[in-house]
């Protein structure tokens, strides 16, 4: 993700439309300040406009084969991952509409208006500007060297785009890395699972709880591991940190899956689970000493750390990862829901999301047990549930986190 633009630029928009169903659409969007609109009707051209059309936001109407366009959206997802990328479509298969999450930040109907679309736009040119606020850039370019996705994961990615891998084959591809391997099945059979069995093979891996599951809990310990604890931070346990995050992701999967999200989003908010407070071992890493001391602040204020990191860094531990997750260039609703999942009333969305998921699952477990007994927690929003209508259910997640409340170290379970 990059900055977008601001002050007196103009907004540039590129609407490639084939059937030329959605100019009045597109005518619409035109309108709004600041905002310039070139309309295509041939996918091909995309990218050679782009090379002198200054492209802030690509929107693309697919209608019954919509690979070419989900191709496209992924090859500009590679080479200009800044852009925002807005998918227009009809009916799509899961196997489509998995891709449409992993390239698109936002997927519409095809019945979406003028108006409906703008709204789009906006938003997700507001979570750009959020992620990439001058702050946030200026303290992450001060972290040194930056970790890289792993080889493995992005092979992960390729083979969950094929529709030929098998489990033998994306085993191979995750044992090239003897040490994630390793990792992978200690957490398989682990009480995150909770499986009757122990499992001795990565295919057998594989066939129980997924690829896509398989690769998120990769990126996710690949991550965690880059930002070690270091000897001089005594706060808390950097490993129950992580302990913590993969029972949130658990959970949130849980929540989505039982307020219907499909199976797609329901993998996005385990990965934003998974990665929600990365942000606290980055910000902790960098200099553990200061860190420790912004804790201890905190008590002495009453106020939670989210607040102090905002008041004494410039940045809180969710818009620093978010900012990492974005150079990633990982899923729009992952980056969204790890940058909001304190604060979900930001998002305008009426529906239930992986951002509900996380921001529901977080807040129902125990926050992190630490030394200067600083106030790590997520509160819950009731306005927020309110909202969405969904807050008679929340006695049965309540439920659903008690139990994995069990699942917690005791040291990590107590406040």
């Amino acid at each position: 993700m990059s900055a977008v633009p601001s002050g007196g630029q103009i907004c540039r928009i590129l609407f490639c439309d084939s059937k030329l169903s959605h100019r009045g659409a597109a005518h619409e969007v035109d309108q709004h300040a600041g905002w310039d609109v070139l309309c295509l009707d041939d996918e091909s051209e995309v990218l050679s406009r782009m090379k002198y059309y200054d492209t802030q936001v690509l929107i693309v109407a697919a209608y019954q084969q919509p690979y070419r366009a989900l191709g496209l959206l992924k090859q500009i997802a590679e080479q200009h991952p800044g852009i925002v990328r807005i998918l227009i479509s009809g009916h799509l298969t899961p196997a489509s509409s998995a891709r449409a999450l992993e390239v698109a930040h936002q997927t519409l109907p095809d019945s979406t208006t003028g108006a409906q679309l703008t709204a789009a736009i906006e938003y997700a040119l507001k979570i750009e500007g959020l992620v990439n606020k001058s702050a946030v850039r200026d303290y992450v370019s001060g972290l040194g060297r930056l970790p890289t996705l792993p080889t493995v994961y992005r092979a992960l990615n390729e083979a969950l785009s094929s529709d030929v891998s098998d489990a033998r084959s994306i085993a191979k591809i995750i044992e090239q890395d003897p040490a994630i391997a390793v990792k992978i099945m200690q957490l398989v059979n682990s009480a995150l699972f909770g499986l009757r069995r122990q499992i001795s093979r990565i295919d057998e891996a594989v066939t129980i709880i997924g690829v896509r599951m398989i690769r998120d809990l990769l990126l996710a310990t690949h991550l965690f591991s880059r930002y070690r604890q270091q000897d001089a931070w005594t706060a808390f346990s950097f490993s129950r940190l992580h302990q913590r995050s993969m029972l949130v992701a658990r959970l949130a999967q849980q929540i989505g899956t039982d307020a219907g999200l499909d199976r797609n989003q329901q993998g996005q908010a385990f990965l934003a689970g998974l990665l929600h407070d990365f942000g606290i071992s980055v910000l902790a890493n960098k200099n553990p000493g200061a860190y420790q001391d912004l804790m201890h602040e905190s008590v002495r204020m009453g106020q939670p750390m989210y607040a102090m990191e905002k008041m004494r860094l410039g940045l809180t531990h969710a818009e620093a990862a978010a900012y990492l997750l974005g150079l990633w260039n990982l899923p729009f609703s992952v980056v969204e829901a790890v940058l909001l999942h304190h604060f979900p009333t930001a998002s305008p969305s009426p529906r239930f999301e992986p951002l509900s998921a996380l921001h529901l699952a977080d807040a129902l477990l125990p926050a992190l047990a630490n030394g200067p007994g600083a106030d790590l927690s997520c509160k819950l929003s009731l306005a927020y549930l309110e909202r969405l209508g969904i807050e008679k259910n929340l006695p049965r997640w309540q439920m659903m986190a008690n139990e994995y409340r069990l699942k917690l170290e005791p040291s990590t379970a107590a406040r």
